[in-house]
């Protein structure tokens, strides 16, 4: 395992240098993510239509590439509670965007897909936005990505760590 204990991480030091380097890329990548691709007129006017804002584009994303989650899933994988992503999926629904039906097997739970007018634009500007991050894996060699992807889930863990322990669970 790449990740270090906190013994060895007291041993090493991390430069400023290092942290003013993440800092700067962390924050021009994730910029530049988010200007990359607009969304379609069509789906641009139906979130200003609505009155929605763009803490509800992760939510059509991640709904364009599961195809149909149930909120929970949806919750998950967005790192939210439960209660807010109920909020952005009731928002979503009221706008047309997405459909809610309840699942045939378990009808406690609420399953949510792209309303068929948005499906096929949102499915295309999914993989439009997404291509940056789908090629910068595909350049790395396996051993590499791994090591990638662990290091981010550890600037999560910091990064949400003292929200996560004070009870709130929503980035949004």
């Amino acid at each position: 395992m790449a990740v270090k204990n906190a013994s060895t991480r007291r041993q090493q030091a991390v430069s400023d240098a290092d942290v003013a380097e993440l800092t700067l890329v962390l924050g021009e990548t994730l910029h530049a993510l988010k200007q990359a691709s607009p969304p379609p007129d069509d789906l641009k006017e139906a979130l200003e239509r609505a009155s929605l804002a763009p803490r509800h584009v992760p939510a059509l994303l991640t709904i364009a590439l599961g195809r149909s989650l149930s909120v929970s899933e949806l919750a998950r994988r967005l790192g939210l509670g439960l209660p807010t992503t109920s909020t952005i999926v009731g928002e979503l629904s009221r706008a047309g965007l997405v459909e809610r039906a309840e699942d045939e097997a378990d009808r406690r739970r609420t399953i949510v897909r792209l309303h068929g007018d948005y499906e096929q634009a949102m499915g295309l500007w999914a993989k439009e936005t997404l291509t940056p991050l789908r090629t910068a894996l595909e350049r790395l060699s396996p051993q590499a990505r791994t090591h990638f992807l662990e290091g981010l889930r550890v600037l999560h863990e910091e990064a949400t760590r003292d929200r996560a322990a004070a009870g709130g669970g929503d980035c949004g």
